[in-house]
C-alpha cells in the first residue's frame, strides 16, 4: 500500500472514531490532524481544531506480544490525573483500540545533558509518583521476561548469544523477583522522549509500560542513580534486545 493510500486510510479511520466519541469540543468543521513520530509501539496523532489540541494513539494490534495490559495503563492514567504528571485521558474506546489524552506542549528532556535543576526536578517527580497508591499486582519481571523470549522462539528466532545471556540472568534475576521489596509505581519506559519539559515543569507521557514495580527502575533507567549496578544495566540490555526482536515480528 503506498504511503498516500496509508495516510488517507488513517485519515477515515481517524474521523470514524472522532464522529463515534463523546463530544469534547473540537470543531469537526475545522479539524487537522498529523502524525506524530516518536512512538515506537503504537501509531500516535496529533488533533487539532483553532483552539484545541488532543493526541489520539492508534493502540498497537501487537499490544498483546509486549506484554502490555491496557486496562491497567488506563487505572494508572486516571489515578495520576489530578497530580501534573502526566496527560489527563479524554476518552478510551471500551475495546481499548485507541486512547486520547490532552496534548502537552513542550520539548523533551534530554538525559545525556541534563541540568542539575532539572535532574533534581525529575528525581522529585519519580519521587512523588511512587507515593501514589493503585489497586494493582505487584509486577513480575521474570515472568515479563519468559513471555518475550517465549513469544520470540514460536515466531522468530533468538541467536545462542542472547540464549546464554538469559540462562546466566535467569537465576538472578529470580532471585531479584522473590526478594521482599514493596512495589510502588513505575513508567518502565523513562526514555527522553517521554519526559517532556513544560513552562509548567516536566510531565510524562506514553505510560503504557507502567506496573507496580520496583522502586529503583525509573532511577536507575534514567541514570539519576550513578551508583554502578550491574544487575540493572543487565536487565535493560537484555529488555531492550528482546523488547527490539518482538518489535521486528
Amino acid at each position: 500500500m503506498s504511503g498516500v493510500n496509508l495516510i488517507m486510510n488513517s485519515y477515515n479511520y481517524i474521523k470514524e472514531i472522532l464522529n463515534d466519541c463523546p463530544d469534547f469540543g473540537l470543531d469537526m468543521r475545522n479539524i487537522k490532524f498529523k502524525k506524530l513520530t516518536s512512538g515506537k509501539t503504537n501509531q500516535s496523532f496529533l488533533i487539532e481544531d483553532d483552539l484545541k489540541k488532543y493526541v489520539l494513539r492508534l493502540n498497537s494490534k501487537k499490544s498483546h506480544n509486549y506484554n502490555i495490559d491496557r486496562q491497567r495503563e488506563l487505572k494508572i492514567l486516571n489515578s495520576i490525573k489530578d497530580k501534573s504528571i502526566g496527560p489527563k485521558v479524554v476518552y478510551c474506546d471500551q475495546e481499548y483500540n485507541f486512547l486520547i489524552t490532552e496534548f502537552i506542549k513542550g520539548t523533551p528532556l534530554s538525559l545525556d545533558k541534563i541540568s542539575c535543576q532539572d535532574n533534581k526536578y525529575l528525581n522529585d517527580m519519580i519521587d512523588k509518583y511512587q507515593k501514589i497508591k493503585i489497586n494493582i499486582p505487584k509486577f513480575n519481571y521474570l515472568e515479563h521476561f519468559k513471555k518475550y523470549e517465549i513469544f520470540i522462539s514460536k515466531n522468530s528466532h533468538i541467536d545462542l548469544r542472547l540464549l546464554k545471556k538469559l540462562d546466566n540472568f535467569y537465576p538472578y534475576l529470580e532471585d531479584f523477583q522473590n526478594q521482599d521489596w514493596k512495589p510502588v509505581l513505575c513508567h518502565h519506559d523513562l526514555s527522553s522522549l517521554n519526559i517532556i519539559k513544560t513552562n509548567n515543569g516536566l510531565r510524562i507521557i506514553d505510560w503504557e509500560y507502567s506496573a507496580y514495580g520496583h522502586a529503583d527502575f525509573d532511577k536507575k533507567y534514567t541514570r539519576l542513580s550513578k551508583t554502578k549496578d550491574n544487575f540493572f544495566d543487565d536487565l535493560f540490555g537484555i529488555l531492550d534486545e528482546l523488547w527490539f526482536l518482538i518489535n521486528d515480528i
